[in-house]
């Protein structure tokens, strides 16, 4: 499937560099403030295997409600202005990559389903697909899928950010909520992370790669 040329090379250029000073800055910031663990920490487990889990992983460690939600929705606006821009330009390029062809073909799979949300309800379909619990549901993953629907990035980016403000507010409260109740078990939350994350991997890499 081939991406539908609704914004120009030029245009998704200047995104991506948008993208990449804003990231710098976030950095520096969170640097300064000693938060740049916890940053990254959320931003990995979340682009790899979901806001739920990021958040569960997160409030295990004892970050606070409103640090939860800042650093998710960070992350999901600084992978989508990067990312998306890369995703639409190298399309090709990144389907011969071993570790990226699983979700090239997965983004390719779901957003063929003509019954799917994403066809029926358009927009609003994104906003629901970003915001849903799952793996590969998140601000670049949503993104993806709508530039293969051949929306344009004026489009999808107040939806998607709309999506995981809400869905961080969500599951970051959720998440904390959870904490309470395991008591001492919450401490071995990382490696249960671990262990799902590589699951997810192995998972992706095997189900999808020849798809």
């Amino acid at each position: 499937m081939s991406i539908e040329k609704s914004d120009s090379d030029r245009f998704l250029i200047g995104v991506f560099i948008t993208g990449v000073i804003s990231v710098l800055i976030v950095l520096s910031i969170f640097y300064q403030f000693g938060l740049l663990k916890e940053l990254l920490l959320v931003f990995f487990t979340q682009l790899v295997s979901g806001r739920e889990l990021a958040m569960l992983n997160g409030a295990s460690l004892g970050m606070a409600i409103h640090l939860l939600i800042l650093v998710s929705f960070i992350s999901d606006i600084g992978a989508l202005l990067v990312g998306l821009p890369i995703f639409v330009l190298f399309q090709k390029e990144l389907k011969q990559f071993p570790l990226l062809a699983p979700f090239m073909n997965f983004s390719e799979i779901i957003t063929s389903n003509k019954s799917g949300v994403m066809h029926k309800f358009g927009l609003v379909g994104l906003f629901i697909i970003c915001f849903i619990p799952f793996q590969m549901t998140g601000g670049l993953a949503t993104a993806c899928f709508a530039k293969l629907l051949g929306f344009s990035v004026r489009e999808i980016v107040p939806v998607v950010a709309t999506a995981s403000l809400i869905a961080s507010v969500v599951w970051a409260v959720t998440a904390d909520t959870v904490m309470q109740y395991l008591g001492p078990v919450q401490h071995y939350m990382p490696y249960f992370i671990v262990l799902v994350v590589a699951s997810v991997l192995i998972y992706n890499f095997i189900h999808y790669r020849n798809r």
